[in-house]
């Protein structure tokens, strides 16, 4: 898979680089009518199932698509050990579960963990790999709740040191995950630069140190995946700060480069993401608002002061006298903005009566037997 992706992609360069006049814009119909002719050519390359050569082919032309419009660069080469391929089977009738084995194309039976049932209709089955285990992500297509809810309303502030502080006064504090892995972390790293290059014992310490990156990105995304849930079986209405990540971080360089780690290490944008989907399956929604001064307004009289900040933890307006956790209190005013901007005041929501749909995805853990694939 990986040397149609490059083969494939090298074709369109090539096509891209003849003159002004003559160029070939290969499109993905193009490439997927020459496969047969190239699977004839190469034996091996025709134990892959074609339905999954030619979704990566699909997935290729979308992602030249994107360069061209400007919204993301050229696509890369995948290089051996370091990009993944996922083998992707777009057609529901292809492959099927069958009590605790998966039946996939070319590869037959594979024994796998179910952890949990489907829900709604099955569409498309991948299989990846993550470092040394094999997944099969399964996405379903499920039904949206037709009424959408039109409960309580709450605000969430997100930080460094605590990671949640919400318009309600609770306050979810951030484990650091990755700063208490940080020791671990860098033996391995260590271990990892010692080791001669493409020896076997280097390649055994390259897994032991992505093992441990690994590690923290589970306990963090459980960490979220747990607190998003929460608010959106809780509320009705989420509200969250517009903040664009990637200005955050890129501001500072080597000067606050513990705040920009801190910064990735909290999953900001994950929680978002995580809030947003959840929200529309339990039928509610998701409500972004500016978040330039709400640390620095008093949510009673509406005064920005920088002042007012005493401490991290305190705020105390320089005008009316109002104290509260600063945290919260700049979830109070996001608050106070979406209802004054953005949500209607007599109670009656914008959103759409139609039924609508949503597609959700499944995890599936395969046995050591998918490490054959």
């Amino acid at each position: 898979m990986r040397f149609l992706w490059n083969l494939a992609n090298e074709q369109r360069l090539m096509g891209l680089a003849r003159p002004h006049g003559e160029r070939k814009y290969y499109s993905a119909f193009d490439q997927i009518n020459e496969l047969r002719g190239l699977r004839s050519d190469l034996p091996w390359l025709a134990d892959v199932p074609r339905n999954a050569c030619a979704q990566m082919l699909i997935v290729l032309a979308d992602s030249w698509r994107r360069c061209f419009e400007g919204s993301s660069g050229r696509p890369q080469w995948k290089k051996k050990g370091v990009d993944g391929v996922v083998l992707c089977e777009p057609h529901s009738k292809s492959w099927r579960l069958e009590g605790g084995s998966l039946i996939f194309p070319k590869l037959g039976r594979i024994r796998a963990i179910v952890h949990r049932p489907l829900e709604g209709r099955s569409k498309t089955c991948s299989i990846v790999k993550d470092i040394d285990q094999w997944f099969a992500l399964i996405v379903c297509e499920v039904q949206v709740p037709v009424v959408r809810r039109r409960d309580s309303v709450v605000a969430l502030d997100v930080g460094c040191v605590d990671l949640i502080a919400d318009s309600d006064g609770n306050k979810i504090s951030n484990p650091h995950w990755l700063r208490s892995s940080s020791g671990q972390i860098a033996r391995a790293q260590r271990s990892l630069s010692r080791k001669k290059l493409g020896s076997r014992n280097r390649e055994k310490a390259k897994v032991r140190f992505a093992r441990l990156h690994r590690k923290v990105r589970r306990r963090r995304d459980h960490l979220l995946h747990e607190v998003s849930a929460r608010y959106a079986k809780s509320h009705g209405v989420v509200v969250v700060e517009r903040l664009k990540i990637k200005n955050m971080v890129a501001e500072g360089g080597w000067r606050k480069a513990g705040l920009n780690r801190s910064i990735m290490d909290s999953g900001w944008r994950t929680l978002v993401s995580m809030l947003r989907y959840k929200l529309i399956l339990e039928g509610g929604i998701l409500v972004d608002v500016p978040a330039a001064y709400s640390s620095q307004t008093c949510v009673v009289c509406g005064v920005v002061d920088c002042e007012s900040r005493v401490s991290r933890s305190l705020f105390r307006c320089s005008k009316c006298g109002h104290s509260d956790d600063a945290d919260v209190n700049a979830a109070k005013v996001l608050k106070s903005r979406a209802s004054h901007s953005v949500l209607p005041v007599e109670g009656k929501l914008p959103w759409s009566s139609r039924r609508s749909r949503k597609s959700s995805t499944t995890g599936i853990s395969l046995s050591s037997q998918g490490a054959a694939l």
